[in-house]
């Protein structure tokens, strides 16, 4: 199944690569210009800058651009008019979750968006049953939800795709294009991550608040075994990634 019908390879291309280039940079003249100590909107506002960028070559490109919001969430996702196709972006960490959660009393809007997709196939008894249990009016909400989000553009949409970035050590990897069933079992999976920018940190160091703030207060200190090095290093990154995940977590969860 190709879920890039009707979208040339390159243009493929152009939206992976405004999905997972860095955001460090902008988000860094940001903070210095307008002296934002804290850095608080450094989360929201990186993914705002992603979404600026595929808006951007969505638009170059005639693909449809939905703008929508949830709760305190705004997001861009784009829509192929010619095959019905909205691919919808997002982490794989977040995703997971959101699977996770599908058919509790809070709908997220992917769980809205999916129920657009086709029914389960080859299910065994096990996932028969768990599906069986999904109520009927959770079904009718989520469908609602998807139509209410979608608006006029609801009848355009037959499948939805999620673009999905998969990380390690807070940068960008790999990314997979999947296309699942309404009951987010998954159907296919494309590997776009040779699009994906080598080094997309580039050979200028960006410095923000995780490093250092001033590079005028840098001070020379004595040397530190390297063991230690690295095991402070290791601690600094796993603490990072696990704050990023969970303000990641919380933006979309607000949606």
């Amino acid at each position: 199944m190709n879920m890039t019908s009707g979208i040339n390879q390159s243009v493929v291309g152009d939206l992976v690569r405004a999905f997972t280039e860095t955001t460090n940079d902008v988000v860094n003249e940001i903070k210095q210009e307008y002296g934002l100590d804290t850095g608080n909107f450094k989360n929201g506002g990186a993914w705002d800058i992603r979404f600026r960028r595929i808006k951007q070559i969505a638009l170059e490109n005639n693909l449809i651009v939905l703008t929508k919001r949830r709760g305190i969430w705004s997001f861009v996702c784009v829509l192929n008019e010619n095959t019905g196709d909205l691919y919808v972006f997002t982490k794989e960490k977040n995703l997971e979750i959101v699977i996770k959660n599908l058919g509790k009393r809070k709908i997220h809007y992917f769980h809205a968006f999916i129920s657009l997709n086709s029914g389960p196939v080859e299910l065994d008894n096990h996932q028969m049953a768990l599906f069986s249990t999904l109520p009927e009016d959770y079904e009718t909400k989520r469908i609602r939800e998807a139509q209410k989000l979608l608006g006029e553009e609801y009848p355009l949409v037959n499948q939805v795709i999620f673009i999905v970035a998969q990380e390690e050590e807070r940068k960008i990897v790999g990314v997979e294009a999947k296309l699942y069933n309404r009951f987010f079992e998954l159907l296919d999976v494309e590997n776009w991550s040779s699009f994906v920018p080598e080094d997309q940190y580039g050979n200028i160091l960006v410095l923000d608040e995780e490093v250092v703030d001033n590079t005028e207060s840098v001070t020379i200190i004595p040397k530190v075994k390297q063991s230690i090095k690295e095991r402070k290093k290791h601690f600094e990154n796993e603490i990072a990634t696990k704050k990023q995940e969970k303000e990641d977590l919380i933006e979309e969860e607000n949606s």
